[in-house]
This record gives C-alpha cells, sequence and structure tokens, in this order.
C-alpha cells in the first residue's frame, strides 16, 4: 500500500473532502466522507465504493485491516485531519464513499417507510437503524428531509445506511408509484378511528411518516389509504418520530411471525 502525503490545506484534494461537510458539496461530487475504522469496514462489506482513504499522522496503524487495497490513500497533518471530520476526537481514519445511484436500486419489496420532511439527522439516523433491525431496506425520503449523508445521520445509523435503498424526491410520485406496484400506504393519526395493532398489515406496506414538530402535509396526508394512531394512555401529546416508526415496524413484524407460527 502506497501512502502519498500531503503537507498543505491548501492542496486541492483537501479542498474537495472539505466541500463533502455540505449537502452542496455532496451532490456536486456525487460523495460522502465518513469517519472511524468501524464505519469504514461497514461501507466495505456492504460494497460501498471507496475513492480515497485518510488518515492522521497518528492514524497511520489503523491501515493495517486494508493493507492489500489498491484504494488510494492520503496522509494529513493531524491538524489538516481535523479540519475535515465532524466531530471533537478526530478517529484518525477517514473515507471518501462514491453515493450509490438509486436508480440502480431493485424495486422496492416488503415494508417501505416514507418520510415527509424529517429534518433532524439523529431522528433519521435511529429510524435507519431500527429500519434495518426489523428487515426494511427501502425508504423514501421526501422533500424537505434532512440529507441522509449528513455526517450526524451517518453516525447515528452505526452502518445501517450502506445497507439501506434511499430514495428521494416528491413523495406524491413515490406514493403513486407504490400504489401501481399493490402497495397500502399507511399514515398515523392522532384523530385516527383505528389503533396501529387493529390493523392487518399486507405483505406491501408503505407507512407514511411526518415532520417532527408539524407532522405530515395535507397535499400527502390525503394521499394516505388509512389512516392509523397509536393509543396513548399517558398524558403526552405525541411521539418522537423515531419511536412512532419503531413501534409500527415492530408490530408488522409481529403479526407477520404469528402468521407463520
Amino acid at each position: 500500500m502506497k501512502i502519498q502525503r500531503i503537507t498543505s490545506a491548501r492542496n486541492e484534494k483537501v479542498k474537495r473532502w472539505r466541500k463533502l461537510s455540505t449537502r452542496k458539496g455532496r451532490e456536486e461530487h456525487g460523495c460522502l466522507l465518513i469517519e472511524g475504522e468501524k464505519l469504514l469496514q461497514e461501507a466495505i462489506r456492504a460494497g460501498w465504493s471507496i475513492r480515497s482513504i485518510l488518515v492522521s499522522e497518528e492514524g497511520t496503524p489503523l491501515l493495517k485491516p486494508f493493507a492489500g487495497s489498491d484504494v488510494p490513500v492520503y496522509s494529513l497533518y493531524a491538524s489538516t485531519f481535523a479540519q475535515l471530520v465532524d466531530t471533537q476526537s478526530p478517529q484518525g481514519i477517514a473515507a471518501e464513499l462514491a453515493i450509490p445511484d438509486e436508480r440502480d436500486f431493485p424495486a422496492p419489496e416488503g415494508v417501505v417507510l416514507l418520510l415527509d420532511a424529517l429534518q433532524d439527522p439523529g431522528n433519521l439516523g435511529s429510524i435507519l437503524r431500527t429500519a434495518e433491525a426489523a428487515g426494511v431496506k427501502d425508504l423514501w425520503l421526501g422533500d424537505g428531509t434532512v440529507d441522509p449523508h449528513n455526517p450526524k445521520v451517518v453516525r447515528s445509523a452505526m452502518g445501517s445506511l450502506f445497507r439501506s435503498r434511499i430514495r428521494r424526491g416528491p413523495l406524491k410520485e413515490a406514493i403513486g408509484e407504490l400504489k401501481r406496484r399493490g402497495y397500502q400506504v399507511l399514515a398515523t393519526s392522532p384523530r385516527a378511528e383505528k389503533a396501529h395493532f387493529d390493523m392487518v398489515y399486507p405483505e406491501k406496506t408503505a407507512f407514511l411518516l411526518g415532520n417532527e414538530g408539524n407532522g405530515l402535509s395535507h397535499a400527502v396526508e390525503v394521499l394516505a389509504d388509512e389512516q392509523i394512531r397509536i393509543p396513548m394512555p399517558g398524558e403526552v401529546e405525541s411521539l418522537n418520530v423515531s419511536v412512532t416508526a419503531g413501534i409500527l415496524l415492530f408490530e408488522r413484524v409481529r403479526q407477520k411471525r404469528a402468521a407463520f407460527r
């Protein structure tokens, strides 16, 4: 493995990597920057394309698992490396990954999550991890939703991002396509008559979840086939959207498991 040393923070490659800290930069280059040995190994196992590996001066020993790789490796001063990553205590190794083209994904199967204008990176990361735990691979992010390649989303998803099939675009179009494929679209609403555990979820179910503060937009909500609510005996008005996703997904898991006993 040949390590190329970069000594200037004004190097063109450094400038490129710095741009990847913004959504605009990630969309321009079709890449994201991840940090940490564990995340890098998760990305490799999931088959993501690694464009380059970056290490700080102290991080060179972390390259041992990648000794046989032909991916370009760059060594940076610790101060330069710290400028590129999003954590207060840099882990010493990072990588530039090519973002998969959603047009290469197979058609959705099983459960799909439709997310309408979610804005909190931690919520999206938690939903990605919960969805994977429930066996769900397909998510559709509507307009106004946080970038799934935001560093905070990547960290909170803890590797689940790399095994998810994420599509982005207007939910009206997504719902129309899913309905043509035989999906039933279910939205959560505190005003719904049917409780979530009274609903028999079909094989092709799409759960529609809304913004943390405002819920679902009316234009999207009216496209749902049915509305369901999560009963809450306690004195709270709503649940965190990632908690709601977990309750719905694992009720679906319970029903499917019960059906095959």
